[in-house]
């Protein structure tokens, strides 16, 4: 189990580490972009990764939001993308994965800062997530922006693999 509660800090003091920020653009994911995510997904994920068709269902989805993060000046551009949904004013966030050689640049904390806008923006009361227990870095990116543990799901992922459900509430005043 990650800790919980400890060392986390506000996402406002969170440090990227980078002093190149504005070398990294967000934008919406295209069709061409699938095999790029396809190959960043398994080559993170390996057996449970998402498929092609996944992401081509998620891309021609009105309801869903699919980001790339990339440096378009790089050999590489496609660092990372995110998924996320929106019903009613629940925004979910389905996929958040970097390459697996571009963890712990504060990457993760870019793509999923302007997920969180994006959700406030298109007025979301709260975001949710799944992660999985063994995930200590990305339960730690959650928790540094907000997210609390809201429930424990045994066999989430596998019947050996536990998740959290987190979620992120906005201060909503009408």
């Amino acid at each position: 189990m990650p800790p919980y509660g400890d060392n986390i800090t506000d996402y406002q003091t969170l440090s990227i580490n980078t002093n190149n920020l504005d070398r990294y653009q967000i934008r919406w994911m295209a069709e061409d972009d699938i095999e790029t995510m396809t190959k960043i997904d398994r080559d993170t994920w390996g057996d449970t990764s998402w498929s092609s068709k996944d992401f081509f269902k998620s891309l021609n989805n009105l309801s869903w939001n699919c980001w790339i993060l990339e440096n378009p000046n790089s050999n590489q551009p496609i660092l990372g993308y995110g998924l996320q949904y929106q019903l009613d004013n629940i925004s979910h966030v389905a996929n958040l994965t970097l390459h697996p050689n571009q963890c712990g640049r504060g990457l993760g904390g870019i793509l999923l800062r302007h997920m969180i806008e994006y959700a406030r923006q298109n007025d979301a009361t709260k975001i949710t997530l799944e992660v999985n227990t063994s995930n200590t870095r990305a339960f730690k990116l959650y928790a540094n922006h907000g997210f609390e543990i809201i429930e424990y799901l045994e066999r989430y992922y596998s019947d050996t693999a536990d998740a959290y459900r987190m979620e992120l509430l906005f201060d909503v005043t009408y």
